[in-house]
Order: C-alpha cells, then sequence, then structure tokens
C-alpha cells in the first residue's frame, strides 16, 4: 500500500485494524506494528510520491519519476533488508525472553 500511497495514510489506516485482529487473536501486536512501520517507511522511499519530501527533492533537482526510481532502487532495497533484520533480531529477542 505504501507503494501507491502515501506512508503516513498507510500507517494511520492499518495500525488500528493491526491492533484490532491483535486483540481479537491474543496475538502481541508490537511485532506487526514495527514490521508495518519499517515497510511503509521504507517503500515510501522507493517512489516519488511516496513521501512528500521526496517530491521536493525531486522537483527541485528535475528528476523524473522514473529516473528517481531508477535512482532509489538500490537503497530501497539496502533499507528493506536492514529493517527486516531488525524486525528479525527485535523478534528474536523477545521469543528468546519467552522461553
Amino acid at each position: 500500500m505504501a507503494v501507491i500511497t502515501n506512508n503516513d495514510v498507510v500507517v494511520l489506516c492499518l495500525t488500528p485494524i493491526i491492533c484490532i485482529f491483535s486483540d481479537t487473536t491474543g496475538a502481541n501486536a508490537e511485532p506487526f506494528l514495527i514490521a508495518m512501520f519499517i515497510a511503509a517507511n521504507t517503500a515510501s522511499m522507493a517512489l516519488f510520491i511516496g513521501n512528500p519530501t521526496n517530491i521536493i527533492v525531486a522537483e527541485a533537482n528535475d528528476i523524473s519519476f522514473l529516473s528517481y526510481s531508477a535512482w532509489m532502487g538500490l537503497p530501497f532495497l539496502g533499507a528493506a533488508v536492514a529493517g527486516i533484520a531488525v524486525l528479525y533480531l527485535t523478534t528474536q529477542e523477545q521469543r528468546i525472553l519467552q522461553n
């Protein structure tokens, strides 16, 4: 969803849904919320329209939509891998403490 809209919209819309589902199932909402925050913020950097800052920077430097996405492809992948690693390490620590 963050690829087609602003990341703020994703966070505002999905946070209550995740909390309701977590309450209903008895699952811990924290890992799901962290994953959503990481995914929304990381995905927003990949596209011109993902974040207002991206639009300002691209317009100020006369960068096209496709050119912006091409330049941000590698940093996006790096941030996605780092986000997954942080999420894994965070949830791994919680799993160790539970056992």
